[in-house]
């Protein structure tokens, strides 16, 4: 994985996040499909949009209260990357341990560092998107840094035309 790829888009989740928290005249929710939503981030001149969703079931042995929520995301950035799909597992990852991102059977290995995971390039995010365009569940499998194995399953429904309006917002 490109490194300063990985530290571009972290910096990038950790703002967007801290602004839809903090500003929400930053963060526009551009519409919900299903499981899905999409939002616009407007920063200076800089215009990102992302759709998001949230496991519909978590399986693994973990206190709840100590795991922040988890969430899939895919990722424009208008004049630049497009595609580009990351998770954040609210817990950090074992290092040394494979994060699976499984989709209706086809698996794929991300990249942990920390609480998040990408894949190693664009060439597979095309992939997984197509993916996920057809699929019909998402299996996320990550082992936490105290060694409890953790399986988020997402429904893919809506998936398509969430993606759709962030093409049209931010391509």
């Amino acid at each position: 994985m490109n490194f300063f790829r990985l530290i571009s888009f972290s910096a990038f989740l950790t703002l967007t996040l801290f602004a839809s928290k903090v500003s929400f005249a930053e963060t526009s929710l551009l519409g919900s499909e299903k499981n899905w939503k999409a939002y616009s981030t407007l920063k200076g001149k800089s215009k990102t949009c992302f759709i998001t969703s949230e496991p519909i079931k978590t399986v693994g042995k973990f206190n709840k209260d100590n795991r922040g929520k988890p969430y899939v995301f895919v990722t424009n950035i208008k004049g630049g990357s497009t595609h580009e799909v990351s998770i954040k597992a609210g817990f950090n990852f074992k290092r040394n341990e494979d994060v699976i991102f499984d989709v209706d059977g086809k698996r794929t290995k991300l990249f942990p560092v920390d609480d998040r995971a990408w894949s190693e390039s664009s060439k597979v995010d095309r992939f997984l998107v197509q993916s996920m365009r057809k699929g019909k569940l998402l299996k996320v499998t990550g082992t936490s840094t105290p060694g409890n194995k953790i399986v988020d399953t997402y429904s893919l429904i809506g998936f398509t035309k969430a993606l759709r309006l962030i093409d049209k917002s931010c391509s």
